[in-house]
């Protein structure tokens, strides 16, 4: 994957260059816990004001609210409200709309993440976690850039140095999932090699790419959408950019091993995937993920740790949702997808030609 130099980036043309290519950015939000209420409004309200109001970059600013494991979701629908999003919405409310009769612990972030796009109108869509704190806007605006110059990639990656809430270097699920990554999927994926930050939440994606991907429920979905996002798309589509350092509040340590423990199946999965499809090449991920335990047996099971932890047994999330291109409803939402982007062009045009 090709690594481009912020410095190179003209924040300056981005209307000219989205006008010029009819692409619309949506900035989307999943967002949960009591970490994202003392950063999610400052987020919003930043990027409102800078890219929104100041200029004219950002089209929508979505957040999808799903609550934490206690049921309370910290006023959060409120704080987003208040800070200026385009729309707000709980995550239990939309994603039977898409994805059928499930729980929204079942999908977690990857759940969420599909009900964005679902609602979502932008061709791109700019992915955006809600726990940074010490935030800096120019992350967002470095990401439009890289989206929208040049040949307007269709996959844009997010690196930056990550800094946790006490001062220390963070990103240590990140480190460890590269070597898995390395050592199970580069001879089929190389690129994946050369990705700096495979789990870092602020990425873009092209709208019908990302329709037409299946990915991993809970923590796999960064992984699973990135990679095969990179197996689907040419070189040319892709590429990743350095964003300002990423001040975010660090996991403890117990949710650590939950992520790790759920990531590692998703691999699994993926792998399963890929030497499949060389005999099969209409075999689909979600069928492997469905049949993991045949695939291997035994390999399945509840993660017990060491006193100190909390006391829940993890079952992992082992699902993968099939693409969102497959659902009737989003395939009922597209003429009206279509027609606001249309909308959103206009006026930024209009816009244009009064400040010229």
């Amino acid at each position: 994957m090709r690594t481009l130099e912020p410095t190179t980036l003209d924040l300056d043309a981005i209307e000219v260059d989205k006008l010029t290519k009819g692409i619309t950015l949506s900035l989307l939000i999943p967002a949960r816990g009591p970490e994202a209420a003392r950063t999610l409004g400052t987020i919003i309200a930043l990027n409102r004001q800078r890219w929104m109001q100041e200029r004219a970059v950002l089209d929508e600013i979505g957040v999808v609210v799903d609550p934490s494991a206690d049921g309370d979701e910290h006023d959060l629908v409120r704080i987003a409200t208040e800070a200026g999003a385009s729309w707000v919405v709980r995550g239990e409310s939309v994603l039977h709309r898409h994805a059928g009769r499930e729980s929204v612990a079942a999908g977690g972030k990857a759940g969420a993440m599909r009900s964005l796009a679902f609602l979502a109108f932008g061709s791109r869509l700019i992915f955006h976690d809600a726990d940074l704190e010490s935030y800096d806007p120019d992350t967002v605006g470095v990401l439009a850039a890289a989206a929208t110059a040049g040949n307007a990639p269709l996959f844009v990656n997010g690196s930056s140095r990550r800094v946790t809430g006490d001062g220390q270097p963070g990103g240590r699920t990140t480190e460890m999932l590269r070597s898995l990554l390395s050592k199970q999927l580069a001879r089929y994926v190389p690129s994946i090699t050369r990705t700096i930050q495979p789990l870092i939440g602020e990425f873009v994606i092209d709208a019908d790419v990302f329709a037409a991907l299946a990915f991993s429920r809970g923590y796999g979905v960064e992984t699973s959408l990135k990679v095969l996002a990179l197996d689907l798309l040419d070189y040319s589509d892709c590429l990743q950019v350095e964003l300002p350092i990423k001040y975010q509040v660090g996991q403890p340590y117990h949710n650590l091993v939950k992520q790790f423990h759920e990531i590692s199946f998703t691999i699994d999965v993926l792998e399963a995937y890929f030497q499949r499809r060389r005999a099969d090449p209409h075999v689909a991920i979600w069928q492997i993920a469905d049949n993991y335990d045949l695939l291997f047996p035994g390999r399945t099971y509840a993660l017990h740790r060491p006193p100190g932890y909390d006391e829940v047994d993890f079952v992992p999330r082992l699902g993968f949702y099939q693409p969102l291109a497959t659902s009737p409803a989003y395939q009922a939402r597209l003429p009206e997808i279509k027609n606001a982007r249309r909308v959103a062009l206009d006026a930024l045009a209009r816009r244009m030609r009064t400040s010229a």
